[in-house]
């Protein structure tokens, strides 16, 4: 099996922080705006004003964003032989798998970030500032805690190895604590269960660990680990699936065992590119 290679990345420093403090002391935090807006309501005299008043809660609640503002980003895209380890500013760690892409946002109340695709472990230290990981419309906040966000065909799910987080999609929430998960996607939320420690450290330990994964989510989890695609055909794909524990430095040993593992034939291209056909 060839070890994967894994980066440290150099600190992925804010570009804000030399002047953070005297920008929070310009800029008006959320809380700020809106202990002025209930007061300003509370000084009208008439119904009038009143509903004026009310009108202007609402709008600074619409903008309160201003108070939080994002003055650009960073996109990490991890290679697909590697993993990479992020030492973030104010001493959380972010460690990223093979074929994975975070987004940084610089903000000056909050830190953010968006996993665009793969897998990331995020250990968080501990701050007054909200700790937030969005993807593909899942929303993560931490609540001290060390976590693991993993996006795929199956939508996004997110499990808790230490501490607790909030999970929410815009239409429902839900509280996680340590050794619970569940899947989400921008539709729905899933039903919390019990997490599989060995599944969410296995790729940090250079495996692909697949429980009864179906065969569309695995092909996406090893492409993270190759550069030519692999392409998947026929119908049903998410009808088989897979079980068991493979080394991830051996992807092309993995691809060719499929046809002993599923029910399909292996075409290997001149170009590197693999076609996975299906078979009824």
């Amino acid at each position: 099996m060839t070890p994967m290679h894994q980066r440290r990345a150099q600190n992925p420093s804010d570009p804000l922080e030399p002047y953070a403090e005297a920008l929070r002391a310009l800029v008006p935090s959320r809380e700020a705006l809106l202990a002025e807006a209930k007061a300003q309501s509370a000084r009208q005299a008439n119904r009038r004003r009143k509903a004026a008043g009310t009108a202007l809660i609402m709008a600074l609640v619409g903008w309160t964003w201003l108070a939080d503002p994002s003055l650009g980003y960073r996109e990490v895209k991890v290679a697909s032989s590697a993993r990479e380890v992020l030492q973030l500013e104010d001493g959380s760690v972010v460690e990223l798998d093979a074929g994975s892409v975070l987004r940084i946002e610089y903000r000056l109340r909050s830190r953010q970030f968006e996993l665009l695709e793969g897998e990331g472990l995020f250990s968080v230290a501990h701050q007054k500032a909200p700790f937030i990981v969005r993807s593909h419309g899942v929303i993560v906040r931490d609540i001290g805690t060390v976590f693991d966000v993993l996006s795929d065909t199956r939508g996004v799910r997110v499990a808790v190895l230490e501490g607790a987080v909030q999970v929410s999609n815009g239409q429902a929430r839900q509280h996680l604590v340590a050794q619970q998960q569940l899947r989400a996607s921008r539709q729905a939320l899933g039903a919390v269960e019990t997490s599989n420690p060995a599944q969410l450290q296995a790729w940090r330990q250079d495996l692909f660990h697949f429980d009864a994964t179906p065969l569309d989510a695995v092909v996406a989890q090893v492409q993270r680990h190759r550069v030519a695609p692999i392409r998947l055909t026929g119908a049903g794909a998410q009808q088989h699936r897979l079980s068991g524990q493979y080394p991830a430095g051996n992807v092309e040993q993995l691809i060719d065992s499929l046809a002993q593992l599923a029910p399909v034939i292996v075409h290997r291209e001149a170009d590197g590119s693999v076609t996975l056909e299906v078979q009824r």
